[in-house]
């Protein structure tokens, strides 16, 4: 147990350390970023996964600030990402298991901030429009609650 809580703190460090991105509340471990994708995915029963992607401040590089996947935080953005951001607005490719959102995020100024990744679980009915009125309605939820870029770093209260 001890072993196991000192790798995933140690990992984190490593990960925090190397990348630079992220300011973890000592107790919780969490950035608001990945709390909000936290309480997003367990609000909404049809996503099966949520990336949040951004350009720390003072730094040239996209990568994720947050994720379902724990792993997947520190990665470098991909073009995916570049697209969402270059288009200014959301990119959908349907997978055999599912669709694959790809959107800008903005603060609630409506400032873009970066993007977010959305995997949604393939449901009977869905369209490509479908997919894309309800990732609107995603962001509708989200973006009021972010203040900043500098905001998704910040520890989680």
């Amino acid at each position: 147990m001890v072993t196991a809580k000192f790798r995933m703190l140690a990992s984190t460090v490593v990960i925090c350390g190397l990348m630079m991105v992220c300011t973890l509340d000592a107790q919780s471990g969490k950035t608001q970023a990945q709390q909000l994708v936290d309480s997003t995915v367990k609000k909404n029963g049809d996503l099966a996964g949520l990336e949040v992607f951004a350009t720390p401040t003072g730094k040239t590089t996209c990568v994720t600030i947050a994720a379902t996947e724990a792993k997947d935080i520190g990665e470098k953005c991909d073009e995916d990402e570049f697209a969402a951001l270059k288009a200014g607005k959301p990119r959908v490719e349907r997978e055999s298991d599912g669709y694959d959102v790809t959107a800008p995020l903005h603060d609630a100024r409506g400032k873009l901030v970066g993007t977010m990744g959305i995997d949604f679980k393939l449901l009977p009915g869905q369209t490509d429009e479908s997919i894309l009125q309800r990732t609107g309605e995603l962001l509708k939820q989200l973006e009021p609650q972010i203040s900043s870029k500098e905001f998704l770093l910040q520890p989680a209260s």
